[in-house]
């Protein structure tokens, strides 16, 4: 069949973690709010944090965000450094008034300067992904340091990911290595799939196919879908059984959200690779990772259309899955969507139009 192209689907890109909602400080119980709130009312700065907290994080009906903010505002004037981060989030939020990224920016920073390590790492993720601040590497990497020393795992990644990346440092793989290690000791999902690509890819380390599937494991075992996939590749790079194991690691990673391994699991049942050929439940994984967005499942979706190929001969659909994945710059779909130009399959016949896609397919990337 013209068009179809066996390419497997790689999950090499290393991963930085997002920034991330931290538990909250220890909320007041309802039977103790009476009794917290005199005390926050003499001047106890704890008693007044756990009030704000209290009326932020509470249940629905006594939720009320400016009483919130104004408890939280005199713990936080009495330098209570869980009452400023917290202060700060309802800020960059705008939960009790206006967005407010300086005020909150600001009130975080003060946490952070305290050694509250919840502050270091959230400053830190939002001045390197420019989460309403803009990007500063620098202080991204100072806050990731900071945390990194008191022993946060997140923190760890974080600077980890800086000499991976050369953000704010130079590129120096080896101590991103150590970085990734320690925190993937600590359980750090992202930590450990990293520490399984080192090895994997031979990146400052000698490839170790082991190892690298002992990393990956751990982080397939905390349901991330990228170890998973990559399990996947590693079966059939490194493992006597590697293409029934590919399999049964794309059929996780596909159970778990990751439109690449339904890709995978398309082809291979598409053409008999490790699995029984199976047309038909080449087409159920191919349209799973198209209905999850995937450009290239997209494709494979129309041209089984064009084509029959597990499903009824349908030419609208066929244009209608490649169109979508043409218009997301799929090589092989703007050659195939050139074609039901040229034959006028579920299309009206244009050259032009044909000729056109077909080139936008063939032309370089980059």
């Amino acid at each position: 069949m013209t068009g179809f192209a066996a390419r497997l689907l790689f999950a090499t890109a290393l991963t930085a973690s997002a920034g991330t909602v931290f538990a909250q400080a220890e909320q007041t119980p309802p039977e103790d709010i009476d009794a917290t709130l005199a005390l926050a009312e003499r001047g106890d700065a704890k008693a007044q944090r756990e009030v704000g907290i209290h009326y932020a994080d509470g249940p629905a009906e006594i939720h009320d965000y400016e009483k919130a903010r104004y408890w939280l505002q005199k713990a936080a004037d009495q330098r209570d450094a869980d009452a400023q981060y917290r202060l700060g989030q309802l800020y960059f939020e705008g939960d009790g008034g206006p967005v407010d990224a300086a005020r909150g920016e600001a009130l975080m920073s003060a946490a952070a300067e305290q050694g509250l390590v919840r502050a270091q790492v959230d400053l830190a993720f939002r001045y390197r992904d420019a989460d309403q601040l803009a990007v500063d590497y620098a202080k991204s990497l100072r806050w990731f340091t900071a945390a990194a020393a008191q022993g946060d795992p997140k923190g760890q990644l974080g600077v980890g990911w800086a000499y991976d990346q050369g953000l704010g440092v130079a590129v120096d793989y080896v101590k991103a290595f150590a970085l990734f290690l320690r925190a993937a000791r600590q359980g750090e999902v992202h930590a450990q799939y990293n520490v399984g690509s080192y090895y994997n890819l031979g990146r400052s380390v000698a490839v170790d196919c082991a190892s690298a599937e002992e990393w990956y494991r751990r982080a397939a075992a905390q349901g991330f879908a990228d170890a998973m996939l990559s399990l996947g590749h590693l079966a059939r790079k490194c493992s006597v059984l590697g293409l029934q194991q590919s399999a049964e690691w794309w059929q996780k990673a596909a159970e778990h959200g990751s439109d690449v391994a339904c890709m995978n699991l398309g082809i291979m049942y598409r053409d008999g690779d490790g699995v029984p050929q199976d047309r038909q439940e080449a087409f159920k994984w191919f349209l799973k990772g198209a209905q999850m967005g995937n450009a290239a499942a997209q494709g494979a979706v129309g041209l089984a259309y064009q084509y029959g190929s597990g499903v009824a001969t349908d030419y609208e659909q066929a244009a209608r899955w490649l169109r979508l994945a043409a218009s997301k710059k799929d090589p092989l779909s703007l050659c195939n969507f050139g074609m039901l130009y040229d034959k006028g399959w579920g299309v009206p016949h244009d050259e032009r139009e044909a000729l056109r896609s077909g080139l936008a397919g063939t032309a370089p990337v980059g």
